[in-house]
C-alpha cells in the first residue's frame, strides 16, 4: 500500500493517508484545528508556561511547516527556553518563507538578550553616528501638567540633548488630557528650557509602550535612523528596549530617571526575561489569535511524499492573509 503525505487546514487532518486500490475515496479524518495549537500556544507563552507553548507550536507546524508566525515564535521562545538550535533552524526556515519576519524574528532575540543586560543609571551618553533620542512618555494629570515621573523623564531628555546637540528628537506618548498628550507636553518643557524646537518631533498617537515604539519607527525610518538613545524610567527602560528591537530601532545608549534605580541594578536572568520577549512580539505585530478554520487552497500540487513543504505561495498567501505586519 502506497502513502502520501496530506494537508490538514481547517479540521482536515494532515499525516499519512493510505492509497487505497479500489475506487472508492478514502475518507480524510478531521483533526485539531492548527489555528486552535496556535491560540493554546499563545495563550501559554502569556502564562509563562514556554514548554508548553513550544510544545503546541511543534504541533501546529507538523501541520503547517511553513507558518511564518509559528515559525516566528519557535524562533522567539526556543531561545528563551536556551534551546539554540531550535531557534536556529525556525529563523533559517522562516527566512526562506517571510525574510522579513525573520529579521523582525533575529531583532527581538537579539533585543531581549541586550535589554536584559541594560543597568539604569542617569548620566548622558557620548554616541558616535546618526542617531535619535528618544523620551518615552508618562501619563499627565487630569489637568494636562506632567506628573514629576514624567518631568524627570524629560528632565533625562534635556541632559542627553545636551551632550548630543546634534541629534534629533522624539517625545513620544499621547492619552491626551485636557486637551494636551503627553508628547505635546513633553516638547513645551523642552523648548521652554533651551531646547531647539526644531529639533524636537512629536510623537502624539500612542497610548502604550508597545505603540510608541511602533509609531517612533514610523517616523525615524523615513528620516533613515534605526539607532537610538532611550530616556525612560528605571522600571521602564528593558521593556522599552526590547519592544524598539521589534521594530528594527536598535537601542545604543540608555538615560533613566533616578527612580528606584538600586532596585534595578542587576541584569534579568532568563526567567525574567518573558515578559519583555512576550511584548516584543506583540510590537512586532506577530498575531495574539489566529482566526479558526484557515481554508485550505483548493489547487494544490498532486505529489507524493513531501507535499507538505511544496505547497509553496497559495498556502503561504492565505497564512500571510493572517496577519504578520512585518511581511509587508
Amino acid at each position: 500500500m502506497a502513502v502520501i503525505a496530506c494537508a490538514g487546514i481547517g479540521g482536515v487532518a494532515v499525516g499519512a493517508m493510505p492509497v487505497v486500490s479500489d475506487p472508492q475515496v478514502a475518507t480524510v479524518a478531521t483533526t485539531v484545528d492548527p489555528a486552535t495549537l496556535y491560540n493554546s500556544a499563545q495563550q501559554k507563552f502569556a502564562a509563562g508556561d514556554v514548554t508548553g507553548g513550544l510544545e503546541a507550536i511543534k504541533q501546529a507546524l507538523a501541520i503547517i511547516p511553513v507558518d511564518p508566525d509559528a515559525l516566528a515564535l519557535q524562533a522567539i521562545w526556543s531561545d528563551q527556553a536556551d534551546d539554540a538550535a531550535t531557534s536556529r533552524a525556525a529563523l533559517n526556515r522562516l527566512g526562506g518563507v517571510n525574510p522579513a519576519l525573520a529579521t523582525a524574528a533575529r531583532n527581538i532575540i537579539d533585543g531581549v538578550a541586550a535589554a536584559a543586560q541594560i543597568v539604569p543609571d542617569t548620566s548622558p551618553k557620548t554616541v558616535a553616528g546618526r542617531a535619535a533620542i528618544v523620551v518615552l512618555g508618562y501619563g499627565l494629570n487630569r489637568d494636562g501638567k506632567m506628573a514629576p515621573e514624567l518631568v524627570k523623564r524629560v528632565t533625562a531628555g534635556k541632559s542627553q540633548a545636551e551632550a548630543t546637540t546634534t541629534l534629533p528628537i522624539v517625545v513620544t506618548g499621547g492619552v491626551p488630557k485636557a486637551g494636551i498628550t503627553e508628547a505635546a507636553a513633553m516638547k513645551k518643557w523642552l523648548v521652554s528650557n533651551g531646547v531647539d524646537a526644531a529639533r524636537i518631533t512629536e510623537e502624539g498617537k500612542s497610548g502604550s509602550t508597545v505603540a510608541n515604539a511602533q509609531n517612533t519607527a514610523e517616523i525615524l525610518r523615513a528620516q533613515g535612523i534605526s539607532n537610538i538613545v532611550l530616556v525612560t524610567s528605571p522600571n521602564h527602560i528593558r521593556r522599552g528596549a526590547a519592544d524598539f528591537a521589534a521594530v528594527g530601532l536598535k537601542t545604543v545608549a540608555t538615560v533613566t530617571t533616578d527612580t528606584e534605580l538600586a532596585k534595578y541594578s542587576k541584569p534579568l536572568i532568563r526567567d525574567q526575561q518573558k515578559g519583555i520577549r512576550l511584548e516584543a512580539t506583540r510590537t512586532a505585530k506577530i498575531p495574539a489569535t489566529r482566526q479558526l478554520g484557515l481554508p485550505l487552497p483548493q489547487d494544490l500540487p498532486d505529489t507524493g511524499p513531501g507535499l507538505i513543504v511544496e505547497f509553496g505561495s497559495k498556502l503561504l498567501e492565505t497564512l500571510l492573509g493572517t496577519g504578520s505586519s512585518a511581511a509587508n
